[in-house]
């Protein structure tokens, strides 16, 4: 354990899809310091998404450490370790130096159908299109000219390490997104599979716990950030880790539920603390190798935020306006006029998976869809139908998952679109679990917290749980609302049932095909 100073300060770093998010926080959790900078996704083609590897997980995270600390007048010598997290699982890839060579290919990207096929066939295996080594094949295969300058590839988090400090690592839980070529028990790489697909073991990084402390801050990534040279830099994790931890949840019976971009409900396998601290087994003292990754996904919705951001953008002109008049946020607008609407919205269904389905089932041909739309319909039904296609998205990914009940002892709402009530009701209603509210639930309070036990300020999640989080609100189903959504919900799994495969693109429908 460390020896704190009243002085020293840690910094957590979170890079999402929409924007780089970052606190400074003191060791009593007293937020000092926050900075956000929104930033945008490029979409190439139908079903390609790339975020600016360079712009988006450099330059921007330095934009965001230099304003919190000139602005807050904070001495950078009292930042004791700096932890990142990020999006996930991605394909940035660039040369021996770190510089791009291709945009990065994010998890929402469903360019490496194909190749993610042929890898499911070939090894057996039951990979998404999120996973990052289908890219990688796809990036060698289309694109040869430029891979053969690739020497590195990098997720968003292990790209502001490299940055940093001009380490090579991935850590051992996000590893668990790279699909095929990791073998998760032993924590090695399974070289032969990389030689078979054309992939380089050589250009591999070195896999790590999140809590290594892996180097130290360079001259030039000080003067680019205004830290000052030497600070310790941890691995790092991914942002679906660092949003369960803020929430506070940290054991096997504990979940969020993630009101972020992509709406996520990850369920651990193992106790957190197990999961950052020892994921090689030591022989020696016993331990087994883990089966498999540290968590199940019932419910993943790539666009459950996003497909308000995109209501908001296209339909939203007037809210946008009065947001920029007065502060009002057009989300809180909206929440106003969704709560116009009545449940199931007159009969409404949105289907939420714009930009292909990931669970319970795996589609990625699958498309957003409005089902139900009347003339009497207004923007309110529209509205409300996305909120609700949330939470029937949960209830329907619990239920697949878990046929005999589900595990959950505690269900905690995080993310920027938990802060809307109506919404996080909504969800309580019909899913029927109630939910707790964690309203300073950040990833990059969490990072702070794991830059703290990084280098040896925290021995557990005790002082997290006791001093850092603040207690939200607890919202429990109304249970006549919950019977109203019965119809709502069984509604919504008959028309995924239906409409599966009819997006594929062999369907004769989608083909024109008699």
């Amino acid at each position: 354990m460390m020896n704190p100073s009243n002085e020293d300060l840690l910094l957590g770093i979170d890079i999402g899809t929409q924007g780089v998010k970052g606190a400074i926080v003191s060791l009593d959790g007293k937020v000092v310091a926050e900075a956000f900078l929104e930033h945008s996704c490029q979409y190439p083609n139908i079903g390609w998404v790339e975020h600016d590897i360079e712009r988006n997980w450099w330059q921007n995270p330095c934009w965001v450490i230099r304003k919190m600390l000139l602005e807050n007048e904070i001495n950078p010598q009292q930042i004791k370790a700096v932890f990142p997290s990020g999006l996930h699982p991605n394909f940035g890839p660039t040369d021996e130096n770190g510089k791009p060579v291709y945009g990065a290919i994010l998890y929402s990207d469903n360019r490496a159908v194909r190749e993610l096929d042929e890898i499911n066939h070939k090894y057996h295996l039951k990979l998404t299109s999120e996973e990052i080594i289908p890219k990688v094949v796809w990036f060698i295969r289309h694109e040869p000219e430029i891979a053969s300058q690739m020497k590195k590839f990098f997720d968003a988090a292990q790209y502001l390490v490299f940055k940093l400090c001009g380490e090579y690592v991935t850590d051992t839980i996000s590893v668990g997104g790279w699909g095929a070529v990791y073998h998760s028990p032993t924590c090695s790489w399974k070289k032969d599979i990389c030689e078979e697909l054309g992939v380089d073991p050589a250009i591999l990084p070195q896999v790590v716990a999140p809590l290594t402390v892996v180097g130290e801050v360079h001259d030039k990534a000080a003067i680019e950030t205004g830290l000052a040279k030497g600070t310790p830099v941890a691995a790092g994790t991914n942002d679906v880790t660092a949003s369960t931890i803020s929430g506070g949840a940290t054991k096997t019976s504990e979940a969020i539920a993630y009101y972020g971009t992509a709406g996520l409900l990850p369920v651990m396998k193992v106790d957190m603390d197990y999961a950052l601290r020892y994921p090689f087994p030591d022989e020696e003292k016993g331990e087994k190798p883990q089966d498999g990754y540290l968590y199940d996904y019932p419910a993943y919705c790539l666009t459950t935020g996003d497909s308000l951001r995109w209501f908001r953008d296209e339909f939203g002109y007037e809210q946008r306006l009065i947001e920029a008049q007065s502060g009002i946020s057009a989300y809180a607008q909206f929440d106003q006029l969704a709560e116009k609407a009545p449940e199931t919205c007159d009969g409404l269904i949105f289907i939420p998976h714009m930009l292909g389905q990931r669970s319970p089932q795996f589609n990625p041909y699958a498309s957003g869809a409005f089902i139900g739309l009347r003339r009497s319909h207004t923007r309110s039904h529209l509205f409300r139908s996305l909120l609700e296609a949330w939470g029937y998205t949960i209830r329907y990914g619990l239920e697949s998952y878990y046929p005999q009940g589900h595990p959950l002892k505690r269900l905690i709402a995080t993310g920027g679109g938990a802060r809307s009530k109506l919404w996080r009701q909504i969800v309580t209603d019909i899913t029927g679990i109630p939910q707790e509210y964690a309203p300073n639930a950040e990833g990059s309070i969490a990072d702070a917290y794991l830059a703290g036990m990084a280098v040896g300020y925290f021995e557990n999640f005790e002082v997290l749980l006791k001093q850092w989080l603040s207690a939200g609100e607890i919202l429990y189903p109304q249970m006549e609302k919950k019977e109203i959504y019965e119809t709502g919900y069984q509604k919504f799994v008959e028309i995924h049932q239906i409409l599966d495969p009819l997006f594929h693109p062999n369907s004769k429908v989608r083909s024109g095909k008699e």
